[in-house]
């Protein structure tokens, strides 16, 4: 799942979104919200607990099937998850609990790898959406249904599902969401020029609406971007910028990753002498930030250029 989506679907505001009048609503809310930080902290056990506790009072309760089920289809138990969702949509209340319920049930059938099934409860969601006029969850569905087809590698259904869902984007951070997801669609159909030009629109809403990693991960998938479409120079120019922005502003970890892509560039180009220099700066950062995982990837990268 996207990043922005991820915030979106699992932030309390969901679940907070229902309060049922058949229990304490202060009590309710509480064991509500404690399900949601045990969900939001990977508590799979705790969640059902408080899940289990509110379901025992109401055995209909929308909240209690709603978290119980989430919580069950993270530990991985596909059926029972699927009931108890789908629970959760006879219980709804109102058109946007049921287009919620649609989505957390196609999430579990997306992981599952049962991807056809997943997109068949995106669109239920996406059509109560429509009759509900709710264009802020018909952009996530149509989003989530694009993952799915490129999931399974139907690149141009994927690419028809995100330009739909980019109209709907209602500020910079949903344009660049939207923008991001179209760049890297046609760059896979190997769309080059397309896939610059979202690029370039994603880096421009990250700067201006971003958090400053957002906006270096743009920038340095731009580099990648231009390195694909055999636009090296772009690339190296792409590169540099990030290298001096994460210098400015302490970022060291796409520090390592502009200075290891450069390196990556003078070993395209024959240079290695320049691209060893690169290279060993880029593997010193990351070791000095933690960043041990992409110490191990440069270190493999050095140690094969030197063979």
């Amino acid at each position: 799942m996207n990043k922005y989506l991820q915030i979106t679907l699992n932030s309390p505001f969901i679940l907070l979104f229902f309060i049922s009048f058949n229990l304490n609503a202060g009590e309710l809310a509480d064991k509500v919200s404690t399900c949601t930080t045990a969900l939001s902290k990977g508590d799979l056990v705790r969640a059902i607990s408080v899940s289990s506790d509110i379901l025992k009072a109401e055995p209909n309760n929308y909240d209690g099937l709603l978290c119980k089920g989430r919580a069950l289809g993270a530990q991985g138990n596909y059926s029972e998850a699927l009931s108890t969702l789908e629970l959760a949509v006879n219980n709804s209340q109102s058109g946007l609990e049921q287009i919620i319920s649609y989505i957390f049930i196609g999430n579990l059938q997306k992981n599952s790898n049962k991807n056809a099934e997943a997109i068949a409860s995106y669109e239920k969601s996406l059509k109560i959406c429509e009759l509900e006029k709710n264009d802020k969850f018909k952009r996530i569905n149509l989003n989530f249904i694009g993952e799915t087809h490129a999931k399974n590698n139907d690149l141009n259904a994927a690419l028809a599902s995100y330009l739909a869902g980019s109209k709907l984007a209602m500020n910079d951070n949903e344009r660049a969401d939207s923008f991001e997801r179209l760049a890297a669609i046609y760059s896979a159909l190997e769309q080059h020029d397309s896939a610059i030009e979202y690029q370039l629109k994603a880096t421009l809403m990250q700067q201006k609406a971003g958090t400053l990693d957002e906006y270096a991960n743009a920038s340095f998938v731009l580099g990648q971007t231009y390195e694909k479409a055999k636009e090296y120079n772009h690339a190296e120019n792409t590169y540099l910028k990030l290298l001096k922005f994460s210098k400015d502003n302490g970022g060291a970890y796409y520090e390592a990753k502009a200075n290891y892509a450069l390196g990556q560039l003078k070993a395209i180009a024959g240079d290695s002498a320049n691209a060893r220099i690169l290279m060993a700066d880029a593997l010193k950062v990351a070791k000095s930030a933690g960043e041990n995982d992409l110490a191990v990837e440069i270190d493999a990268s050095l140690k094969k250029l030197n063979n």
